[in-house]
């Protein structure tokens, strides 16, 4: 009986290992592409428009905004890269990198072309629904290669 929980106490702990391992991995590959990405946000000065989503305004609250998603996203990356048949390719950052391209683009077409238009379009603001642009399109790719690949590099540590 002792023998047989203290086997089920270390497997839970191992269990937590990968759970927290999971964790911090989406969150600074979230991080690290949402940096990149914020800086071309930045630099074509839509930061504020990223804020509104949330009922702000400014750049700074732009960037916190932004920061928020990509963290949200790189969260939602992660359970899908350790619970699915995925987890065989989650600690090499070449093809989790590769992954990760996909998923920005499925990004950029259902978060970023349909729903961001519709949710500004709630909060008063208007947008052509759907919104294909291609800068957009790049940032989102960036955004996805870097969390693949520093989510792979952080997860296998």
């Amino acid at each position: 009986m002792a023998q047989e929980r203290s086997e089920t106490i270390g497997e839970r702990i191992r269990e937590r290992g990968v759970i927290n391992r999971t964790w911090s991995s989406s969150i600074l590959g979230g991080l690290v592409g949402g940096i990149v990405f914020g800086l071309l946000l930045q630099s074509m000065g839509v930061l504020p428009t990223v804020a509104a989503l949330y009922g702000l305004d400014g750049t700074t609250m732009g960037w916190v905004a932004h920061l928020f998603n990509s963290v949200v996203f790189g969260l939602v990356f992660g359970a899908v890269m350790t619970m699915t048949r995925l987890r065989a390719y989650a600690d090499r950052p070449g093809p989790t990198a590769g992954i990760g391209v996909a998923y920005g683009i499925v990004l950029w077409v259902v978060a970023a072309s349909f729903v961001m238009p519709f949710w500004l379009g709630a909060v008063g603001m208007t947008l052509a629904v759907p919104t294909f642009d291609v800068v957009s399109l790049v940032g989102h790719v960036v955004y996805g290669v870097l969390l693949g690949a520093v989510f792979a590099i952080a997860y296998r540590r």
